[in-house]
């Protein structure tokens, strides 16, 4: 059972923050099963063509408007087009209403299984990227042996689907800019991302990777949330950065949180920091659905999904 410690210790603003116990419905009854195992740690390591964490953020977030020289590698060159800004007003995202993220947590927190997760460390609001380049909305759980991504209506209020990651399948993650191949036409980022990875030795077969709606990618994309550029009082649970940052000392032991990049652990799963490549190259469908924010819960207009 949540109760308000929950939230504070995970980041959440103390306001409206009146947590009460509440059974599983219908929405939880598909919980996936999995055996339960000891985590067994992670090897950290730089890629050698790229800079420690602080340099990508900088890179990546210092000159919005792209005039900066983007260097890594994918081609060491300058973007000739910039992805557009969101323009959306703080007020369009249904999830900015006052003690709308909370009350998500509260609803949502009965997926987290104590003996398959483990205890909560963080809650983050923030935009996962699909195999397609389609950006959507997620609520994220990460726990003490899990990562949750949950798609939930902020206008209904309703827990619509979820997907469970054990951490301990993970083989690989990036952190670093998000970057397309040198032939794509599709306008530079310019965004911090992190990518995990499970499987990542196996081949993807042509039908799961060319089909939009395939849940089997082995593989995970987030970003931040559009209102993390916005004047919000929980900035933080839309920031790409912090999240990374709970995801590797959890996945990594909590003894790497101060100085994860001189305390490398055995194990098999190899933490990067370099571009995170989107294989995207003229994505017309995805660029629609990115610049009209079609994959958020927001008003437009007199319509609103």
């Amino acid at each position: 059972m949540a109760n308000s410690k929950d939230y504070k210790d995970v980041g959440l603003s103390e306001k409206n923050q009146n947590i009460s116990g509440s059974s599983p419905s219908s929405d939880f009854d598909r919980l996936e099963d999995c055996n339960e195992a000891e985590f067994r740690g992670a090897t950290l390591s730089l890629s050698q063509e790229t800079s420690p964490p602080e340099s990508i953020v900088a890179s990546a977030c210092d000159d919005p408007n792209g005039n900066t020289e983007i260097d890594g590698a994918a081609g060491n060159r300058r973007s000739s087009s910039i992805r557009p800004q969101h323009t959306s007003s703080i007020q369009d995202f249904f999830a900015v209403r006052e003690g709308a993220l909370q009350k998500a947590a509260e609803q949502c927190r009965p997926v987290i299984l104590d003996h398959i997760d483990g205890d909560l460390r963080g809650i983050w609001l923030l935009t996962e990227i699909d195999h397609w380049d389609a950006e959507k909305e997620r609520l994220i759980f990460l726990t003490e042996k899990s990562l949750i991504s949950l798609k939930y209506d902020f206008i209904t209020l309703k827990l619509l689907d979820y997907t469970r990651h054990s951490l301990k399948e993970f083989t690989q993650i990036i952190i670093g800019e998000l970057k397309y191949p040198d032939k794509s036409l599709m306008p530079a980022r310019n965004q911090l991302g992190v990518q995990c990875s499970w499987h990542s030795s196996e081949q993807i077969p042509v039908l799961k990777r060319w089909n939009p709606w395939s849940r089997e990618i082995p593989w995970v994309t987030y970003t931040s949330h559009p209102l993390f550029k916005m004047d919000t009082n929980e900035k933080n649970n839309y920031n790409i950065e912090d999240f990374s940052k709970k995801l590797i000392a959890t996945v990594c032991g909590e003894n790497t949180s101060e100085s994860p990049l001189t305390t490398p652990m055995s194990g098999s799963c190899k933490v990067l920091y370099q571009p995170i490549i989107i294989e995207s190259y003229a994505g017309l469908a995805a660029a629609l659905h990115n610049a009209n924010e079609l994959g958020f819960f927001k008003s437009r207009g007199k319509v609103s999904f």
